[in-house]
């Protein structure tokens, strides 16, 4: 697999671009070559709006970093139950409103509530 590097203008800084292959049950239109372009470098402020490098929308983005498991440091976790596999598993965290389950590839709404005696936890739904 060859990483590139491009300038992201949202970032201001040189980012790691890869090519991965297309999901084929993911429903999204593919590049001419059957791959996706993956950022390595996406962090929760580019679920916002457009990433400028792919045109792709933020949330997507994060997404496809996700699931191809290709940088997992990248992203903040919540321990929850994923409401398609049905299993607790750090669920990875794109905004403040999804999350994807490394065991299945799932995007989940996800919230954390405290609890009275200061606990947290969260609760995961689609």
């Amino acid at each position: 697999m060859k990483t590139e590097n491009a300038y992201c203008s949202g970032c201001g800084h040189q980012v790691r671009l890869v090519l991965v292959d297309a999901p084929p049950h993911d429903g999204q239109a593919n590049l001419p070559d059957g791959a996706e372009v993956v950022c390595l470098d996406f962090h929760e402020g580019c679920s916002e709006g457009r990433c400028p490098t792919t045109g792709k929308k933020g949330i997507v983005m994060g997404v496809r970093l996700a699931k191809s498991h290709l940088n997992d440091a990248a992203f903040k976790t919540v321990r929850g139950r994923c409401e398609f596999c049905e299993e607790v598993a750090d669920l990875e965290v794109l905004d403040s409103t999804f999350a994807v389950c490394p065991l299945c590839g799932a995007t989940n709404r996800w919230v954390v509530l405290e609890l009275a005696d200061e606990t947290r936890i969260t609760l995961t739904g689609h």
